[in-house]
């Protein structure tokens, strides 16, 4: 166990996790809404995934300043912070109606969005002993229900309503959220880690840099975040240009290619909590090669099979794909120290989001020069170069 880590504080889990459910929800939404979108604006699919590139890339670079923020100020006051100011913007949405304006909103949420994963991510860390594997795979099913769910709630909405009532209707949890956390905190039971190195008005500047050196000295956590970086290029990809490929290629009307696309998101809950049990028994390193290998083909094949079966290799990849987070997250957890897990967590956010925002313009260009169909060759690619990445040391072993 590593020095200073206390016993669970009384803000539980469970509160924690369907505050990352929410999150993942308004995170994902707007990938799930992109066809409505395109609709509404006459765009290209580069356009599509210029305007989905803008919003993670708001979300990973903003990951950064709420890292080194997490481990000098109490993380509930910054995820508080973010839900507040998200629920604002969702609201100037609706007044939003040219093209840039909405990017720029959108660009502004992804920002304020960016504080939840350093903040939430470092406080399981101080607060766990031990199978971290485990925690984080409880604290990833919040993810996934709200990946599971989103769809759902955006294909019903937005069959009755226009797109940005979806955002309007989002604002209404996060606003209860934001008010349950300002509850807890009032109850005195959160406080934070204080040390000489982040109570320094300018320790988080070397902070930063004392990590970078150690990512860049140490091949495990170079692996580990490019990992994450590839993982995020998948899901990014993924959950962006499937519900257009179901409406183009397979012929679904917009608002039912969005509900359908909840078919891979309906898994994940259940392989994250595997995957996190896996890591704790096998090994990060083996659950992560696993998964990157498993949906290589059920992600090539899609594209060549009729509805049924497409949404059904669709299913199997969104159940297995996600069991590699709790992996990355548990090896981060355990590689670095708790002074500077919120920088860690805030770069490792950064791999991810931003991964995740190149994927979406290049897919863009791959399909308007290609055809839909072929979104899918990319993340074929990537998959088998995430699942080599973390079985090149059984490699080397054997050879």
């Amino acid at each position: 166990m590593k020095p200073g880590r206390t016993t669970p504080s009384t803000f539980t889990l469970l509160p924690l996790t369907a505050s990352h459910g929410l999150m993942h929800i308004m995170a994902v939404a707007l990938p799930a809404l992109s066809l409505l979108v395109k609709e509404e604006f006459h765009l290209t699919n580069t356009a599509v995934g210029m305007l989905s590139f803008a919003f993670a890339a708001a979300i990973g670079l903003g990951s950064i300043p709420a890292g080194l923020l997490s481990d000098r100020v109490e993380g509930l006051r910054l995820i508080r912070f973010g839900f507040l100011s998200t629920a604002l913007l969702s609201a100037l949405l609706l007044l939003s109606r040219d093209f840039l304006a909405v990017t720029l909103v959108f660009i502004a949420m992804g920002f304020f969005l960016s504080f939840y994963h350093p903040s939430a991510l470092s406080h399981i860390a101080r607060s766990f002993k031990a199978r971290l594997g485990k925690t984080y795979g409880v604290h990833e099913t919040g993810a996934s229900i709200g990946l599971a769910i989103t769809p759902l709630i955006a294909g019903f909405i937005s069959y009755y309503y226009e797109w940005r009532f979806v955002y309007l209707f989002l604002a209404v949890p996060a606003l209860f959220i934001a008010f349950l956390l300002f509850r807890k905190r009032r109850g005195g039971n959160f406080k934070v880690e204080r040390t000489k190195q982040n109570t320094d008005a300018n320790s988080h500047v070397h902070t930063l840099k004392a990590f970078l050196r150690e990512m860049i000295r140490t091949s495990s956590i170079r692996r580990v975040y490019l990992t994450e970086g590839l993982f995020g290029f998948v899901i990014g990809g993924a959950l962006t240009f499937i519900p257009i490929f179901l409406n183009e290629a397979k012929g679904l009307s917009p608002e039912f290619a969005v509900v359908i696309t909840s078919v891979f998101t309906a898994g994940g809950a259940l392989g994250k909590l595997v995957g996190g049990h896996l890591a704790d028994f096998v090994g990060e390193q083996k659950v992560m090669a696993i998964g990157f290998f498993l949906v290589a083909p059920l992600f090539f094949i899609v594209p060549f099979l009729p509805l049924f079966w497409a949404i059904l290799a669709l299913a199997l990849a969104g159940l297995i794909f996600p069991a590699v987070l709790p992996a990355i997250i548990s090896t981060i957890s355990k590689e670095i120290e708790l002074s500077k897990t919120g920088v860690a967590f805030g770069l490792l956010m950064l791999a991810g989001f931003g991964f995740g925002s190149i994927s979406r313009p290049l897919m863009g260009v791959v399909s308007d020069s290609f055809g839909i169909s072929t979104v899918f060759y990319p993340i074929v690619i990537v998959t088998l170069a995430g699942g080599l990445l973390n079985c090149t040391k059984t490699f080397r072993k054997r050879f």
